[in-house]
């Protein structure tokens, strides 16, 4: 079963990546730079976690008004285990990193991710 669960994952990641590709050159100069700029200069907490609120937020299936530091992507967001891949995936192109599936799984809140990006090394290519 778990094997099956990777395969799945996988497949969706690929899509979602490459979704976001397409999207992603239609993205400003100025806006890539800026979250490059940020992200390189070592935000602080406060700003790390205001732009993981913001992804979150910005995310369809999700009520605004209940989007906190301490809401569960699961229990008080209701997103399903699709929903919270496409999230990860958000969080990786957003802050240059690479979350592992293993990782990922723990993140409940936006606390947690904020956290984890704190402490994830930042990507090579960034």
């Amino acid at each position: 079963m778990q094997c099956l669960r990777d395969s799945v994952l996988t497949h969706l990641r690929v899509m979602v990546f490459r979704r976001q590709l397409v999207l992603t050159r239609d993205v400003s100069a100025s806006s890539s730079l800026n979250r490059l700029l940020c992200t390189a200069t070592g935000s602080n907490h406060d700003q790390v976690m205001a732009r993981v609120i913001g992804l979150v937020k910005k995310f369809d299936k999700i009520d605004v008004t209940k989007v906190t530091e301490s809401a569960d992507f699961q229990k008080d967001l209701s997103l399903d285990s699709l929903d919270r891949v496409e999230l990860v995936m958000a969080f990786e192109q957003e802050f240059s990193i690479e979350i592992p599936d293993e990782q990922a799984d723990k993140l409940k809140c936006c606390a947690d991710v904020a956290k984890y990006i704190q402490s994830a090394p930042k990507s090579e290519d960034s």
